[in-house]
């Protein structure tokens, strides 16, 4: 197969007027369409089975393939009856830009391999720092999510503990370095330590309160205790948005904290950092902007498409370039924008390009609407469901996020069993999704509001689908027995 510029561009003309028309078929279908499949990954594996083809396929062969076999079977975390994880439904100027990124195909990684989208990046972290309170010379990365965010603010807080470890290891260094965190934060901070050479078990998972925001005074006495036995305090790490609660810590008081005890102070705000864009409820996130860095997430709160993270740094570039910076023999002058000197990767995607079109496609405006709508939303849920007899609002609503725990009398003795069931019940439904979580050692149900899409009436049907599988279990299951369909359930993983 031999390719002409124009012969090139007429197979994108053709095969975008395809895509474009497909998609929007698929979003139509979102109101209505199962939000996932029933298929099990055996049956799954079965639909893609065979060896890589000898001779290449039509464009519109391809295309059949998706329809018939890929799409029916995705999730569909744009329906606005997901419920799920922090996953967006991606606004339509995100999607299409991320496609025309996809054309350009720009390295992100030095600046004349991306002269245009490396100043677009420059001009992103920016905004960003703005946002969560950073002035000059605060200064920053996009990266791939949240993981890598925190990696990099791991990264840059043990740098500040150990000044010899980026050339010499922690091999010698004088007390191992520990990290706190609730626990309520997020596994890839564990993942940070491990890669770090910190190691996974000097990661003290800090108790929390009735509300899942951490206890300041247990993690005083946590410093304290590891000061008396010898380790070295590293960083203390602030949660905005909890994974599995939505539970934002008091961040004013664990910057005191770490300023009285001269630590790093990080703030996991991934999904919650942007309460910044409401100032009805920003002051929830009081304190991030004494942080030393942050970590945000445009591909959950911001309807980014998948994928794109943020780590800001307060002190900026040259912290940034302490950690990260080295100069390869191929690449010629030093420029400020060359974002491969600002984290570990080489090849980059050019996502702010896509960020870019968001925030400017809403502006503040708009996502202040956006936010405070489904924030005002998931509220109205919690106040729906605390007032019915057979569920149990657990914690309260700081974010969008609503756990709650399905009790119908008499069957406390099983009651980890029954949400794994009701959320089985109303996965296979297909009417809604929603995942589970721990809380306190139990089972909960765990409900986000997070789909633009999402209104009243869906909230009020997942009520009715809530109450109505609900009766269905309790109908079906003896005080003191045990449900026997709750081993059964798909596991779930992320942010």
């Amino acid at each position: 197969m031999e390719f002409t510029t124009e012969t090139f561009a007429a197979e994108h003309e053709r095969t975008g007027a395809m895509v474009t028309e497909l998609v929007a078929d698929y979003v139509r279908s979102l109101e209505t369409a199962p939000v996932c499949s029933d298929a099990s990954p055996e049956e799954l594996r079965a639909l893609f089975d065979g060896p890589l083809p000898d001779e290449g396929a039509e464009v519109e062969q391809l295309l059949q393939v998706i329809t018939r076999q890929v799409i029916p079977h995705a999730m569909n975390v744009s329906s606005p009856r997901y419920f799920g994880l922090f996953n967006p439904t991606p606004l339509p100027i995100a999607v299409w830009v991320d496609a025309l990124c996809s054309a350009l195909n720009q390295n992100g990684a030095a600046w004349r391999q991306a002269p245009s989208t490396s100043a677009l990046e420059a001009c992103v972290i920016r905004w960003l720092c703005g946002l969560v309170g950073y002035c000059e010379p605060g200064f920053g990365t996009l990266t791939s999510g949240g993981s890598e965010a925190n990696l990099i603010a791991l990264k840059c807080a043990r740098d500040a503990a150990a000044a010899r470890a980026p050339a010499q290891g922690l091999t010698g260094h004088t007390g191992p370095l520990r990290v706190y965190a609730s626990e309520q934060s997020h596994f890839s901070l564990v993942k940070a330590a491990d890669i770090l050479g910190i190691g996974r078990a000097n990661v003290r998972k800090i108790d929390t309160d009735g509300r899942f925001r951490v206890r300041v005074d247990r993690l005083r006495e946590a410093i304290d205790q590891d000061q008396a036995a010898g380790y070295q305090p590293c960083c203390v790490i602030g949660v905005a948005g909890a994974t599995s609660t939505g539970a934002i810590d008091p961040l004013d008081e664990l910057a005191r904290t770490a300023e009285e005890y001269g630590l790093w102070y990080h703030v996991d705000a991934a999904y919650g950092g942007a309460m910044a864009f409401s100032p009805a409820h920003r002051g929830a996130l009081r304190g991030i902007e004494r942080a030393d860095s942050v970590t945000l997430d445009p591909h959950k709160w911001m309807f980014v498409p998948f994928s794109c993270g943020a780590v800001l740094i307060r002190d900026g570039v040259p912290v940034l370039r302490e950690a990260f910076d080295i100069t390869p023999e191929y690449v010629g002058d030093d420029s400020a924008l060359d974002f491969f000197r600002y984290g570990q990767l080489g090849t980059r995607r050019a996502n702010a390009l896509k960020l870019w079109a968001a925030l400017r496609r809403l502006g503040r405006t708009g996502y202040r609407k956006i936010i405070e709508r489904q924030l005002s939303l998931t509220r109205y849920l919690a106040s729906e469901l605390a007032g019915l007899d057979d569920f149990d609002v657990v914690g309260d609503v700081q974010t969008a996020v609503c756990c709650v725990r399905f009790m119908p009398g008499g069957m406390t003795a099983i009651q980890d069993d029954l949400q794994n069931a009701l959320q089985q019940r109303i996965e296979r439904s297909g009417h809604a999704w929603l995942s589970t979580t721990v809380l306190n050692g139990r089972r909960a149900l765990r409900i986000n509001v997070n789909s633009v899409l999402t209104q009243r009436q869906h909230i009020d049907d997942l009520i009715a689908l809530l109450r109505r599988e609900g009766s269905i279990l309790s109908a079906g299951v003896s005080p003191g027995s045990r449900w026997p369909g709750a081993a059964v359930r798909r596991p779930t993983i992320g942010r």
